[in-house]
């Protein structure tokens, strides 16, 4: 850290306790799994999706709209990702929340509403909806996440380059493998659900294609492609206010350098592992395509996940647009963030209307 001061003193205060007691309980209630639920490792996880994405594409609305489909998809919320990634953890929960009384199911969702205003903002959330599982993963001190407890930091930044060299092969065998867990953990809690497509929406999966294939061999991969003269600016006021958890000091130009250089990383890996090694079968979405034509959008994408003859919601319940809150790069700063010329994706990959 480039400095200690009252802000981060603060957080640290009531963070740190925080953060310790739910290491401590998720650990000790997924040890526990092993011995009441020891037949969930044998929970099949048969064709997930993984929208893989680099952030600020739309992957939220893509991700909601899917899940909102007649319950076709089966994805971690956020609560249990925080507060129960355990098999015993989550049938507690969801047994106190169906007995208890109104007044407490009001008063949890107002405060929900209240701890996430000011990030709703820019990325739709709630302990309620759909999130990325990438964050389950901070139970196992192996989540991309950690790092905004360290901005300008090198602690967990090996974790942005996956399948890139930063990281052995025995472990990146064990992370995925405690992500395999996890996901099977989650379909075995489903009960009679438990045959339900498991869907996935996390940016970090961009670097993890690869060690993905291995455990997940009959996985689909969606990307939707934006312009990144408008990703690059819009992730940096995402950085600055999620980096708020550790510092009141603003993003400098050394960090903003190495956010840029993760995303571009992001995305070179994404054309190395599913056009030139075709790793896994993929396809790509055009980011104004999913928010101009995004029933057509959503109904190509089920026809190729083989999903046809689904009925898609009318109402726009699940689809939230961001606040313009940044200026776009223009195109020769971009070329001048860059390292090397932003790749395209073959005309193929992209999903037929």
């Amino acid at each position: 850290m480039r400095a200690i001061r009252f802000h981060r003193l603060v957080q640290i205060f009531w963070l740190s306790p925080l953060f310790l007691f739910l290491f401590i309980t998720n650990n000790i209630a997924l040890t526990i799994d092993w011995i009441l639920f020891p037949k969930f490792k044998k929970q099949v996880i048969k064709n997930p999706i993984f929208i893989a994405s680099l952030p600020r594409t739309g992957t939220t609305n893509l991700f909601h709209s899917l899940t909102s489909i007649n319950s076709l998809f089966s994805a971690m919320s956020l609560w249990e990702i925080i507060f129960a990634p355990s098999i015993i953890q989550k049938k507690i929960y969801r047994f106190l929340w169906f007995y208890s009384p109104f007044f407490l199911k009001k008063a949890v969702k107002n405060f929900d509403k209240i701890i996430f205003r000011k990030l709703n903002n820019l990325h739709r959330i709630s302990f309620f909806k759909k999130e990325e599982d990438e964050m389950i993963m901070i139970w196992a001190l192996a989540s991309v996440y950690m790092s905004f407890f360290y901005p300008e930091s090198y602690v967990m930044r090996d974790l942005f380059r996956f399948d890139m060299g930063d990281i052995t092969e025995k472990r990146k065998h064990r992370i995925i493998k405690i992500y395999f867990r996890m996901v099977q953990r989650h379909l075995y809690a489903l009960g009679e659900d438990a045959n339900k497509q498991f869907l996935s929406k996390n940016p970090s999966m961009a670097t993890r294609i690869e060690t993905i294939s291995i455990f997940f061999p009959d996985a689909k991969i969606i990307v939707i492609e934006r312009d990144p003269c408008n990703v690059f600016p819009s992730i940096e006021v995402l950085q600055k206010l999620l980096f708020k958890i550790a510092t009141d000091m603003p993003i400098s130009k050394l960090e903003k350098m190495a956010i840029y250089k993760i995303l571009e990383d992001f995305r070179l890996n994404l054309q190395l592992t599913l056009v030139k090694n075709k790793t896994l079968p993929f396809k790509v979405v055009h980011f104004n395509d999913l928010v101009n034509e995004r029933e057509l959008v959503l109904k190509a994408l089920l026809k190729w996940m083989g999903c046809e003859n689904i009925e898609i919601p009318s109402d726009d319940n699940t689809f939230h647009r961001t606040k313009a809150l940044y200026k776009p790069l223009k195109e020769n700063e971009l070329i001048k963030t860059l390292r090397n010329p932003w790749p395209a994706w073959p005309n193929e990959a992209y999903i037929n209307k």
